[in-house]
């Protein structure tokens, strides 16, 4: 049996991240799998270039990060109700998460939070993908994340097992 002690969720408060996190709900119910969900806001969500350089908008949030302050001061009051919506989610569920909030590119920070937590098991919700159209940012985290992935569409799931990424080309 595979043991999956940890595991991150992404979440962005859409309709298929919620059945992520209902993916999330069920190992952590069923294998007692401790949950994390991550949301990512993109940088073009809280930097306006008109005010702050790139690099002194990094250097600014590199700060914040490293003096503990809590993210969700800078990010949006959409990113706010998303994931207050995830903990009463999760709280009528009976399930406890630890929350974490990046900022940056999504598909880096979500593997990045993946890497930093241990996760066993990463879950990310997807559209299904138009027929040739090439979802980049699935491939990046199928690409780049530390475990296996469990990606969950409207209709499907598919789990990619730890190593299958490095034959994905972009």
């Amino acid at each position: 049996m595979v043991l999956m002690k940890k595991a991150v969720v992404a979440f962005d408060g859409s309709a298929i991240s919620f059945k992520a996190l209902s993916m999330g709900v069920k190992l952590s119910k069923n294998l007692g799998t401790q949950l994390y969900v991550v949301y990512v806001a993109h940088i073009s969500d809280v930097f306006n270039p008109n005010l702050l350089g790139e690099a002194q908008f990094r250097e600014t949030l590199e700060s914040i990060k490293e003096k503990g302050e809590d993210l969700r001061e800078i990010i949006g009051e959409s990113a706010r109700k998303a994931l207050e919506d995830a903990h009463e989610y999760l709280k009528t569920h009976g399930v406890r998460a630890e929350e974490l909030i990046r900022i940056g590119e999504p598909a880096l920070e979500i593997v990045d939070a993946a890497r930093e937590v241990g996760a066993d098991i990463l879950i990310v919700g997807v559209e299904a993908p138009e027929p040739g159209s090439g979802d980049g940012f699935v491939k990046a985290v199928l690409r780049e994340s530390p475990c296996s992935v469990l990606l969950v569409a409207p209709g499907w799931a598919t789990l990619y097992p730890r190593g299958t990424r490095e034959g994905m080309k972009e």
